[in-house]
């Protein structure tokens, strides 16, 4: 049966269920997952510049040698680069559903670990954060509250991402704990400002009932594949059953970390890779075996990069520039952008060679379908082609 039959069969049968559903409710099934590689992922370890002279020279401890890694490509200024090997779930990927964007950042790099996330979460930069998540603006203007269980979700962590959002956001660290939530009386108040808190706060509440209300119909033993153990790959299963039950939830934030390797990077990091490569690829092949790989958009973000000298405790510190992932069926694969140079540095950090926003342009121009976006002057000629 091919994919579009059965996704009207799906639907007609959610339908038959919920007869009042709204027509936008009805149509959405596009997912976007951001990944957030909590405490700033080492790009230079991660998509390593394996040849190069520099490197070795700047990470005597640290570099990674050719049998260490995965040639995937050429950079201009630093020669071929490799994935690290501890991505090897990724392997499948490579060449078909992965692209990854190098040399991301902002001006005047913040390295305050909580300033510089909600720079990225909002779409700030060195100077200041913005008063919203870099989200929430579009997907306001496309779906309404009626349109959507919630605009989006946190999985793991705070809402930092959908600050200040005027939709539905909820956050919870597994979904399956939402179970029980107790509903008292309904508060009446003749003060608008406590009016417009209990109506939010009923608003969370029927999201929440909503959304156990569907995964019910999704448990984890539902999915094709067994998905790995430990968090990171809970809160993906989460979101496979999301997906799995057409619950209409457009973003969802997921969390791996800590990425913070001041120090024991040599055998911290390829761990969290290996989890990272790990969780993606079940995520993926999931996905694939569902008939959904097409409609979902795995995006991976990072506060900044590492210091691209290691330090005297066998670990980096803070950094500024870095890569990042993305997956889907509607990705183009390769490499985007320019690999910063290791010899032209600017207190010792990498110098960036493309401003983040333009990926929250790309995304909410050809992912969501915004057009009239905030992010249109960050626009970067080189992601036309990112996403069919």
């Amino acid at each position: 049966m091919d994919v579009s039959r059965r996704y009207l069969l799906s639907w007609m049968g959610v339908l038959a269920l919920s007869p009042s559903m709204s027509w936008a409710e009805k149509l959405i099934h596009k997912y976007l997952i951001l990944v957030e590689l909590k405490g700033a992922n080492d790009g230079i370890n991660t998509l390593v510049p394996f040849e190069l002279d520099e490197y070795a020279k700047l990470r005597p401890n640290l570099s990674l040698k050719a049998d260490s890694v995965i040639p995937i490509g050429q950079g201009t200024a630093v020669g071929p680069v490799g994935l690290n090997a501890s991505l090897s779930p990724l392997e499948a990927s490579i060449g078909n559903d992965l692209a990854i964007v190098q040399g991301l950042g902002y001006p005047n790099q913040n390295r305050s670990h909580f300033q510089s996330i909600a720079i990225w979460e909002t779409g700030g930069d060195g100077n200041n954060s913005q008063s919203t998540g870099w989200a929430t603006d579009s997907l306001e203007s496309l779906f309404a509250t009626d349109d959507v269980v919630a605009h989006g979700a946190s999985l793991e962590g705070l809402l930092g991402l959908f600050a200040r959002g005027q939709g539905i956001y909820v956050s919870m660290s597994r979904l399956n704990q939402l179970s029980g939530i107790i509903r008292g009386k309904r508060r009446v108040s003749e003060n608008p400002l406590m009016q417009k808190i209990i109506k939010r706060k009923e608003h969370l509440l029927h999201a929440s009932s909503l959304i156990e209300e569907k995964l019910s119909r999704f448990p984890a033993s539902a999915l094709p594949f067994r998905m790995p153990r430990g968090d990171f790959s809970s809160q993906l299963t989460d979101a496979l059953r999301i997906i799995g039950s057409e619950t209409p939830l457009p973003v969802m934030h997921v969390q791996l970390g800590s990425f913070d390797t001041h120090e024991g990077q040599s055998w911290r990091h390829p761990r969290l890779l290996k989890e990272l490569g790990e969780g993606l690829s079940a995520l993926r092949r999931n996905l694939i075996r569902l008939g959904r790989w097409d409609d979902v958009l795995v995006m991976t973000y990072s506060e900044f990069g590492r210091r691209v000298a290691e330090n005297g405790s066998e670990g980096t510190d803070h950094g500024a520039a870095s890569m990042h992932f993305l997956l889907s069926g509607q990705v183009q694969p390769g490499l985007y952008g320019s690999y910063p140079s290791l010899s032209k540095l600017k207190d010792g950090d990498l110098i960036y060679t493309m401003d983040y926003r333009a990926l929250y342009e790309r995304i909410c121009t050809k992912w969501l379908g915004h057009a009239n976006n905030k992010w249109l002057p960050f626009a970067d000629k080189k992601l036309r082609f990112l996403l069919s």
